[in-house]
């Protein structure tokens, strides 16, 4: 079982608040801390302050970021910079709109492929890859992405209760991720990717252990001050990683 932090709001964020979130993530022993921007507020901030704040923890880095707001070419070097910047510490999470067209499934499709590494040629109903402007010849026929991220693979998950989309980012080789719910499942594993359920700063650890079932889980906590983040890690930690841990343990 994994156990992430946030994702931590962006808006009106300081540094050293987030510094400070960052390190109470990591005292009490969270895999991963995120930060998660507004839809068209800050467009690129996450990954930024995600690069930024690796510099500060020594566990992962998340960015939960919006899809399809600017071309996926300049989206997978955003996260390899990042990812770069914090030596391979980077993951992400994707937010979808709830009706998803064409477009969307194109933007996904081009950013797996320049993640991956390989040279790549798109020609889809919206995007082409390269594009062929009259401003850009002569150009050539393949494009590879530059620089490349550190992670032979960065863990993406896509958050989106659509069953086609669903349907894609498992075939794109991404996990996916949805809202915690009392009563609910975690998503099935893609590839090396546990489902990731969003879950609130309430969240009680035989609630999460039976959504996991026998399977793995990745579960990322809301916290909004020190105090709560140190809770959290108390309630959760330990029984999320070891069947039958002590109750007794953690009682203050």
């Amino acid at each position: 079982m994994r156990l992430g932090l946030g994702p931590i709001d962006l808006k009106g964020a300081t540094r050293s608040r987030l510094e400070s979130l960052g390190g109470s993530a990591v005292a009490a022993s969270f895999d991963a801390v995120w930060v998660g921007e507004l839809r068209a507020e800050g467009v690129g901030g996450g990954l930024a302050a995600a690069a930024m704040l690796a510099q500060a923890v020594p566990i992962r880095v998340g960015a939960a970021v919006d899809a399809g707001l600017y071309h996926p070419l300049h989206l997978a070097e955003d996260i390899a910079v990042a990812d770069l910047t914090s030596q391979g510490r980077i993951e992400v999470l994707l937010r979808v709109p709830t009706e998803s067209g064409s477009l969307l499934e194109e933007f996904l499709d081009v950013l797996a492929s320049a993640l991956s590494g390989a040279h790549i040629q798109f020609n889809g109903e919206h995007l082409r890859v390269p594009a062929r402007l009259a401003a850009n010849q002569p150009v050539p026929e393949r494009l590879a992405l530059n620089p490349r991220p550190a992670q032979p693979a960065v863990p993406i998950w896509i958050e989106s209760s659509d069953t086609s989309m669903v349907r894609l980012a498992r075939d794109l080789g991404f996990g996916v991720a949805a809202t915690f719910r009392r009563g609910s499942t975690v998503p099935a594993g893609t590839g090396r990717w546990p489902g990731m359920l969003m879950c609130g700063a309430d969240a009680e650890p035989h609630d999460l252990l039976s959504a996991a079932g026998e399977s793995a889980g990745y579960f990322v906590v809301a916290a909004s001050t020190s105090e709560e983040v140190a809770a959290a890690g108390r309630r959760l930690a330990g029984p999320l990683r070891m069947p039958g841990f002590p109750a007794w343990i953690n009682q203050q």
